[in-house]
This record gives C-alpha cells, structure tokens and sequence, in this order.
C-alpha cells in the first residue's frame, strides 16, 4: 500500500471513530476487558493538556456493589436538594434529573475521572495582583478542565472504535464529595465527569450537529 491510500484509510478510520461515536444510555451486561479499558485510557491521556501536567486521574469501576452505592450518593444528594425551599414546585424537573443522573449504575463499568490542581504562571500572576475568581477563570477559560475535557472526549472516542458504548456524564458531579469519599481519591482530586462503558443495547445513532458554515468563521 503506498503512502497515500496509507494516509487515506487512516483518515476513513479517524472519521469513522470520531464521526460514529454517539452517546449510550442502554448497556448490555457484558464485562468490559480490563485490557481494553487501558487501551482506552492510554488513548485519553494523549489529549492535549495545559503545560503537560497532565492532571486528570481514571478510576474504573467494575465492581457491582460500587456502582450502586455511586448511584446512592446520587440519589442522596437529589434528596437533599428537594427539600430546598427554594425548589418547591420542581418535582417533575427533580425526577428528570435523577433518572439521567443516575442511569450509569446499569452499566458494566463506569470510569470515574478526576481532576488535579493545577495553576500555571500565568493564574499566579492573576492571583498575585488580586483578582477575584470570576475574573481568573475569565481570562483563563479554566485550562485544567479543558484539558480533563479533552481526556474524556478522547477516551469516549476510544470506546466508541473498540466496540463499546459510552455517556459523558456531569450530573453526577452533584454527589462529588460523597463518590470521592466512597472512591478513596487523594483529597485534592475532584471529581469531574462520570462515563459508563459497555456494550451498546441497541444500535448506536449519532446525533446530527450543525454544518460547519454555521460555526466556522475566517476573518
């Protein structure tokens, strides 16, 4: 094969592993391989990353037992947040939450992915003449969750091309100190996403995204 069928068929295989990846709710009970899942993470942690700290960390969870005590915590903190004067009324919008916030319990495995402090010289110069966060975080943009954001994107991607389905989650973000306490993290990890992986129950449809005329601009 000569070197430009080679560069095409990689393109085809790029497109086909970006462009097929759709979100998945629905798991069948299948286990996912422990090779794959560090074939996964390998993958991920090539994402592109602020001054290559490289602050994500991935928790697998394949035990049945921790997964369900994941969606405790969930369920908990949804409890908690009901009884909120202000949230009266809200039940309807409460029980949408909890069933996609908590759907990940059905799948065979879900990664919890964390995230690190990082400040960089530049957040330091910020902090050092006083500004406030709101400002920080607007002239940053939050480069370590961007960068966790990357992680996630790719390790989905990288299920998707070997066959299993994935769902990057933040409602259960709501539960984080309790998952955190449950997952054993070291005490500066936050959580930051949750991603059920399995294979698919039914047949994988990405959704449809707006044209790139209608996002991209040259100036």
């Amino acid at each position: 094969m000569d070197a430009d069928a080679t560069r095409e068929l990689a393109a085809a295989r790029l497109q086909s592993a970006i462009g097929g990846r759709a979100s998945v709710r629905r798991f069948l009970p299948d286990p996912v391989a422990r090779e794959d899942v560090t074939a996964m993470v390998e993958l991920a942690v090539r994402a592109a990353n602020a001054g290559n700290a490289q602050m994500w960390r991935f928790v697998a969870v394949d035990d049945a037992a921790t997964r369900v005590a994941m969606r405790q915590a969930v369920d908990d903190a949804i409890d908690e947040m009901a009884a909120w004067p202000e949230l009266a009324g809200k039940s309807k919008e409460l029980k949408a939450l909890r069933v996609y916030a908590t759907f990940f319990v059905e799948a065979p495995l879900v990664m919890a992915v964390f995230g690190l402090p990082y400040s960089s010289h530049a957040d330091e110069m910020l902090r050092a003449r006083g500004l406030g966060v709101e400002e920080r975080d607007r002239r940053r943009a939050r480069p370590d969750l961007q960068s966790i954001g990357a992680a996630v994107q790719l390790f989905c991607t990288a299920a998707h091309a070997l066959g299993y389905g994935s769902c990057w989650m933040t409602a259960p973000v709501l539960a984080a100190p309790a998952i955190e306490a449950l997952l054993g993290v070291e005490p500066s990890a936050r959580l930051v996403a949750v991603v059920p992986i399995g294979r698919p129950a039914g047949a994988v449809t990405p959704t449809s995204r707006r044209p790139a005329g209608e996002v991209l601009e040259f100036r």
